[in-house]
């Protein structure tokens, strides 16, 4: 089992708790959720409180950050965004420590579970929803029919466009999983590989420890840009329920 590339993602049961029947049990995969969570939430007190005009380095990290996605929301979903930038800040924060923390040795990849990420990319797919009917009433259904189609074209159009509107939470959400899954799965395999090699030959451990490296570092660019991905889609998708078409 030292090698099985799927141990990683194995959710261990570590207390077994409930109350009244619901089950409440603590794993591995919702205990790092809870630090991963209760984590950021320190550490952007921390980081506020400590604020000071010329910023430090985490001070200055944090203002980097959110700049970014401040550009990805005032570029995707324009002004009216603005009322919703905390929550994309907060997805992105997240689900980049969700993908990083699986770089750390003996660690857990949150993010490589199909269960979080379809469930994040639901809930906002809901909230999304919800958010258009309330903005733009009866016009949020123009999502639907697209501008100066033909007439005879149209029922057809507005097929397509609801199929792909409904998509969304699983593309979304398997996307992210399964580029996480993949690119753990490579590295393990790669890693596993450098272990081999060392009872072999001590020359061939160096490739392939260039190439282990190169990887976690490759994952490592994985990570941010999936939430990258996450957040400007999230953004995109946004617009779509806050500007009638």
């Amino acid at each position: 089992m030292l090698y099985n590339p799927f141990e990683q993602f194995e959710i261990i049961l570590l207390s077994v708790f409930g109350i009244n029947g619901l089950d409440l049990s603590l794993t591995n995969l919702s205990l790092l959720t809870l630090v991963i969570s209760f984590l950021i939430i320190g550490l952007t007190s921390v980081i506020t409180k400590s604020a000071t005009f010329i910023p430090n380095n985490w001070q200055y990290l944090v203002e980097i950050i959110y700049q970014f996605v401040f550009s990805i929301v005032a570029e995707q979903a324009g002004r009216k965004g603005f009322a919703y930038f905390p929550h994309l800040f907060t997805i992105f924060n997240l689900i980049l420590f969700y993908n990083l923390s699986g770089l750390i040795p003996f660690s857990f990849t949150v993010s490589s579970h199909v269960i979080i990420t379809f469930t994040l990319a639901l809930s906002y797919f809901i909230a999304w929803i919800v958010v258009g009917i309330v903005t733009l009433g009866p016009k949020f259904l123009g999502v639907f029919c697209p501008k100066n189609m033909p007439l005879w074209l149209l029922p057809l159009l507005i097929c397509v466009e609801f199929l792909s509107f409904s998509l969304r939470p699983i593309s979304l959400g398997v996307r992210l999983f399964a580029n996480m899954l993949a690119g753990h799965i490579l590295l393990h395999i790669l890693a596993g590989a450098f272990i081999y090699l060392m009872g072999i030959n001590i020359l061939l451990t160096i490739p392939a420890y260039t190439i282990v490296s190169a990887i976690a570092v490759l994952e490592l660019g994985i990570g941010f840009l999936q939430a990258y991905i996450f957040t400007i889609l999230l953004a995109i998708y946004l617009k779509d329920s806050l500007v009638a078409h």
